[in-house]
C-alpha cells in the first residue's frame, strides 16, 4: 500500500462524488486544484489544531481551522487555504 496513491485515490472518489451530485463544476479552476492539493495533503498528514473563533476566521473563504490560519511577522494571518492575509477580530 502506497498512502500517497491511497490519499489520490480518496479525494478523487470524494470529488467525482462531488461532481455526479452537480455541488462542483466539470471545469477546474486554480481553486478546484487548491481544493484538491489540500484535501491530499490533509489525508495524509491530518490538522490537528483546534478552529478559531469565527471573528477570527477567513474573511475571504471563512476558513477555521488554526493549522491554516498561519501568523505573518506584521500581525497578520495568511489564510493557507485561499492566500488571503487580514487581520483577525476586524
Amino acid at each position: 500500500m502506497n498512502p500517497v496513491a491511497d490519499a489520490i485515490r480518496k479525494v478523487t472518489a470524494a470529488m467525482q462524488k462531488e461532481l455526479e451530485s452537480g455541488d462542483r463544476s466539470a471545469g477546474i479552476d486554480t481553486n478546484d486544484l487548491v481544493d484538491v492539493l489540500l484535501a491530499i495533503a490533509d489525508e495524509l498528514d491530518p490538522p490537528f489544531g483546534e478552529p478559531v473563533a469565527e471573528e477570527d476566521a477567513c474573511p475571504k473563504c471563512g476558513e477555521r481551522q488554526s493549522d491554516n490560519l498561519v501568523w505573518q511577522d506584521d500581525e497578520t494571518v495568511r489564510c493557507a487555504n485561499c492566500g488571503h492575509r487580514y487581520q483577525p477580530g476586524r
